[in-house]
């Protein structure tokens, strides 16, 4: 690489100056390696093939102005102010002992020392925030903290650590390529689609995105989008960083036909290209040390994107970043605490948990075992309200509202971590509610009682307002059923008890079948409504793998009833929505997944005695471990399990029931064929994966089914009706 001078623009003939004594060439100054001053041509420009350019000699040095002994006396009482108002004592003044949060330090030589980490007060709040218009930056550091008011203006603080900041000619890559690629900045402006399109995808973006994320302020991000559409070769770095990551998730909650309906290119294509340009985009804003928020923004939504294609592990440090660069912002500090603007808190506010979320969701693909929610911080929920109750120039706070909201998705979310926070704060139950000592009917009913108030929460905030015939309502409603049946699921699993479930009750058994049951018809009724096609995106990246694997392991036990079907009927579906479940022959637990499955199914086929067609999926899982099917008979039963058979608990009985699930769904050849998840209405798992439960069970070790239910293998009714 050619180096160039940094000073001048100007074109001219090949410069042969005098390399002067004790100045470097251009080149090995930017090497920082020794010059040998050869001229021409020293020897390190010689080997590299480069223009030896000679240095321009530095300016000489200003002397600093000695101050006076007034300027001096005035400097030495601010120091002592500010050294008394941290509660350093100073010479043998008898002041006031400060209440400090933190061991008080004596030095029995000298009580004039001062220490060199001061304590804080109690009611001091922590850390500094600095903040200019649309960037922050964050310290919670005791020595930053106590020279705080000697670092000047916000904007002076924030000179350090710029994303316009370009030297791209240097030798070394960015740190950014060893994350997302690309090292050197690029013009993107030939990627931009046309105004037309930009419109329609911003439109998209509106309708399947932005409820269920909740990141941005949509009708000042449209005016911005809007005025940088108009000329897309000078647009802001973290604005174009902003605008490609919308592009890619619009595009990624569409359908193929609906791609070529509207832009005439298939999705895989405009997939490809947008992916790039917001990796290119995150690039040239220097996301890694860029202190604007719209930049995280962009991150964030591009990890909504690729968290279906990625794998778990690169997921979690990719997570992993979006959570550091955020508590360098210091989003993890409530906006309130630091004279924050009412609408800079909130969108603070709105961003931090969706980086809570979607580290928590990265982490238990992982396998990790700590999560973000469980960190600390005190930043607060995000208000119940719409864009249109946000202001940039509101001077108060905004109130909350009781009912349905643009934000109402994501709060359901935000209130069961809130919850499970709260819950591992004041009570012994730990923030994944796990129980390490085993399970006792006290913590057991503590749970219950935390999970019943939950649910009561979530019945007179949001579902009694729900309309099911609005798509984000329906979503809403199952989404709160859904996250009480998957805590209930939590609460009471058998890898709680210190002998993996063998003293469970059978009613508890039950009771776990029933909600696991439960659980995956909702997931179900998330995949084949119409409504709720725009928000498949998210649907089918989540996935309930605790009611699933136990529901398949009960299968294995449990062989007659309607509950039994019904369980055999989402089974079939689970495998349908998710072909990865079958086509990731590599993934481990995928592979047990399967084995479990076709014990449970060998056990059927046994108990039915007579021949039995074996659904597709069956006979896929067969076919890869190399099992034949069992010999065909002239005369053979129907599959049961071509009429879908779900139960919708999405309204309250005197409620309206919810659109019928899309008849399509029963053709299976176009599901196998065309299916290509992107993203899920429940919650993410609050709990790490427990590979070494999942394991046992896979193994078969877990104590059997004992069958004892009175009603040949049917459960008890009352039982059911209590648990509906």
């Amino acid at each position: 690489m050619m180096a160039t001078p940094s000073g001048s623009s100007e074109a001219g003939p090949p410069v042969t100056a005098k390399i002067t004594r004790g100045h470097s060439c251009v080149l090995c100054q930017q090497r920082k390696v020794k010059c040998d001053k050869q001229k021409p041509k020293c020897g390190n420009c010689v080997k590299a093939r480069a223009e030896c350019i000679p240095s321009a000699p530095s300016l000489p040095r200003r002397r600093k102005r000695r101050l006076g002994d007034a300027e001096l006396a005035g400097r030495l009482r601010k120091y002592e102010h500010l050294l008394k108002s941290h509660g350093i004592k100073i010479d043998d003044e008898e002041l006031e002992k400060p209440d400090f949060d933190g061991p008080q330090v004596t030095d029995i030589y000298d009580s004039r020392v001062i220490s060199m980490v001061a304590p804080r007060h109690k009611n001091a709040v922590k850390g500094a925030l600095f903040a200019d218009k649309d960037k922050s930056y964050y310290v919670e550091n005791t020595l930053w903290e106590n020279l705080r008011d000697e670092m000047g203006e916000s904007k002076d603080s924030l000179q350090g650590s710029s994303e316009d900041e370009s030297n791209d000619a240097g030798p070394y890559p960015f740190p950014e390529s060893l994350l997302v690629g690309h090292g050197a900045s690029r013009d993107l402006s030939a990627l931009h689609p046309t105004p037309v399109h930009i419109f329609r995808l911003w439109q998209t973006f509106l309708v399947n995105v932005n409820p269920l994320s909740k990141v941005v302020h949509a009708p000042t991000l449209q005016q911005t989008i809007l005025d940088a559409s108009e000329d897309v070769r000078n647009i802001p770095r973290p604005v174009e960083a902003l605008m490609f990551s919308v592009y890619f998730l619009a595009v990624t909650s569409l359908q193929n036909e609906d791609c070529q309906t509207m832009f005439g290119e298939q999705r895989s294509t405009l997939l490809a290209r947008y992916a790039q340009g917001t990796q290119q985009a995150l690039v040239n804003a220097r996301f890694l040390k860029s202190l604007n928020m719209g930049t995280l923004q962009a991150y964030i939504f591009y990890l909504l994107g690729v968290r279906s294609t990625l794998d778990p592990h690169s997921l979690w440090v990719l997570t992993g970043v979006c959570v550091r660069i955020s508590q360098r912002l210091g989003l993890h500090r409530d906006g309130s605490n630091h004279n924050m603007s009412p609408f800079d808190a909130e969108i603070r506010r709105r961003t931090w948990w969706q980086v809570v979320f979607l580290d928590g969701h990265s982490s238990k693909l992982a396998g990790a075992g700590f999560p973000a929610w469980l960190a600390k911080f005190d930043t607060k929920i995000p208000s119940n309200i719409s864009d249109s109750d946000l202001s940039p120039t509101m001077r108060g706070p905004p109130q909350n509202k009781e009912g349905p909201t643009e934000m109402m998705f994501c709060r359901v979310r935000y209130e069961v971590a809130q919850a499970l926070r709260t819950a591992r704060t004041h009570t012994n139950i730990d923030g994944s509610w796990g129980i390490a000592t085993g399970v006792s009917p006290d913590l057991l009913a503590e749970k219950d009682k935390a999970i019943d108030a939950l649910e009561a929460k979530f019945e007179k905030q949001f579902i009694q307002h729900c309309d099911p015939s609005i798509p984000l309502h329906l979503l809403v409603i199952y989404v709160a059923k859904s996250v009480i049946c998957t805590m209930r699921i939590m609460a009471h699993h058998p890898r709680q008890w210190p002998d993996k479930g063998a003293s469970m009750s059978q009613r508890e058994k039950d009771m776990l079948f029933t909600e696991s049951l439960k659980e995956m018809e909702y997931d179900s009724l998330g995949h084949t409504s119409k409504a709720l096609r725009g928000y498949l995106w998210h649907v089918s990246s989540h996935f309930q793998l605790d009611a699933f694997i136990y529901l398949i392991s009960e299968l294995r036990y449990r062989t007659a009833g309607d509950l039994v079907e019904r369980a055999w009927q989402q089974v079939k579906y689970s495998f349908e929505n998710r072909p990865e479940l079958i086509t990731d022959i590599k993934n481990s637990l995928y592979y047990a997944i399967g084995n479990v499955t076709l014990k449970a199914w060998a056990k059927r086929e046994e108990a039915m005695g007579s021949y039995q067609a074996p659904p597709r999926f069956i006979s896929l899982l067969r076919s890869q471990r190399d099992i034949s099917n069992p010999p065909r008979p002239e005369v053979q039963n129907e599959d049961p399990y071509l009429t879908p058979h779900t139960m919708d608990y999405s309204t309250q009985p005197e409620q309206p029931p919810p659109p019928p699930p899309d008849p399509n769904f029963t053709n299976i050849e176009q599901q196998w064929g065309n299916w290509n998840p992107d993203g899920d209405i429940s919650m993410p798992e609050i709990t790490p994966s427990d590979w070494a439960y999942w394991q046992t069970l896979m193994d078969g070790d877990l104590p059997a089914w004992n069958g004892d239910t009175g009603n040949d293998g049917v459960l008890d009714p009352q039982f059911w009706g209590d648990n509906l």
